[in-house]
């Protein structure tokens, strides 16, 4: 799911944009991309590239894998391997290693920073009254149906 994030918020961000791919990686570049850089002995190493988050995304929600060789959007990756234990962005050649618990959080955390930019922007507000909702506590549906359970 967190995957996901930057597609919503970039179809809110860049609403201009036609297509998905262009506007995923328009908002990974101005929120995330920092988050994947680093400075090793002067030079700038980039983990992770917009294009190869695209092309992770397409992978695991069309395909369920994490190679993403046959995606036209890589860039300079061809696989992720996803951990529990403390490894992340760790790069082998074209292979980044990403701990699951950190990069979910990462995304999350860049999306609710976003959020917290953007939360009286008119478009913004409407679009969030929009998504989907999980609920929690009983509710009414439908009037004289309640929907939940009691105690």
């Amino acid at each position: 799911m967190a995957l996901t994030m930057p597609d919503i918020c970039g179809k809110i961000s860049y609403p201009n944009i036609e297509h998905s791919g262009p506007r995923y990686k328009k908002w990974f570049e101005d929120n995330l991309a920092e988050t994947y850089k680093t400075e090793i002995g002067g030079h700038e190493v980039v983990f992770l590239t917009a294009s190869d988050c695209w092309a992770l995304r397409c992978s695991i929600l069309h395909l369920g894998t994490d190679d993403i060789t046959g995606q036209r959007a890589q860039d300079v990756l061809d696989k992720f391997m996803f951990t529990t234990l403390g490894s992340h962005l760790i790069r082998t050649d074209k292979v980044l290693t990403l701990n699951t618990g950190s990069f979910c959080e990462e995304i999350c955390c860049t999306v609710d920073k976003w959020y917290q930019s953007n939360k009286n922007d008119n478009k913004v507000k409407t679009y969030i009254e929009s998504v989907v909702k999980i609920h929690s506590e009983a509710f009414n549906p439908i009037p004289g149906v309640r929907i939940g359970w009691s105690n």
